[in-house]
């Protein structure tokens, strides 16, 4: 009798499908800077977390810049009165020193200029010692993401300064040009060159000049382009 032929294919071995594992989330590296260490007690048990860790504490700004050294943290905290001036130089100095550490403010209420002060600098969130546990947790993470973050009621006061300061400095360079000038702007905004501008007003090109010197004086800025960007953030010829 002829054997009976067999296949010499592998067989496949069936195996239940493996989930893929989880993306270790990265752990958020915390140096907390404050005056009062029940604050401080209280900051780092807030922020006990599986993607949070506090690296170090302090209440003085010496050894808040040698920590920051030595244990490379991602956020600094500045708590209670280390966030007045002495916090402002500080948070100047770490974003000096160490650009990509993120520094936040949490403190009591402070001034719109103070604010604006702190962001000018570097700041990276501005947060009140009100904030509830979950809340300081969830604004931190989105700070390690490279969000900014700031108190609503802080960015309110704000931004209402920064349109009454804008809108102040509208009316007052306004104010300093005359009508011919603020036809010059208007067609530098256009992207006109001064020949176009002569040819457009019948000035002279002498005449056109001078009137894009005076602009550039009194809007405080270097040349015809940068006198053309302020000019449309003002909105001085709206």
């Amino acid at each position: 009798m002829v054997p009976e032929s067999r296949s010499h294919a592998p067989e496949l071995a069936l195996t239940a499908e493996r989930p893929a594992p989880k993306a270790r989330r990265r752990v958020v590296r915390i140096l907390i800077v404050c005056d009062y260490p029940v604050l401080r007690l209280g900051l780092r048990a807030i922020l006990k977390a599986p993607d949070l860790r506090v690296v170090g504490e302090t209440a003085t700004r010496e050894e808040a810049l040698s920590l920051v050294e030595s244990r490379n943290p991602d956020i600094v905290l500045l708590g209670c009165r280390v966030a007045g001036e002495e916090g402002l130089d500080l948070l100047a100095r770490i974003k000096r020193g160490w650009p990509r550490v993120s520094v936040v403010i949490v403190t009591i209420p402070g001034s719109d200029i103070q604010v604006s002060r702190a962001l000018a600098l570097g700041c990276s969130g501005y947060l009140l010692e009100t904030l509830d546990g979950p809340a300081l947790r969830k604004a931190i993470r989105a700070i390690a993401r490279g969000e900014c973050v700031i108190e609503p009621g802080l960015l309110r006061g704000l931004l209402t300064g920064l349109t009454r300061e804008v809108g102040t400095r509208r009316a007052q360079v306004s104010r300093e040009l005359t009508a011919p000038e603020r036809e010059v702007l208007r067609l530098i905004t256009e992207g006109q060159t001064n020949r176009q501008i002569a040819q457009r007003l019948r000035y002279s090109l002498g005449t056109v000049k001078d009137y894009v010197q005076r602009i550039i004086e009194k809007l405080g800025v270097s040349d015809r382009t940068q006198a053309a960007v302020k000019a449309v953030r003002l909105g001085l010829l709206d």
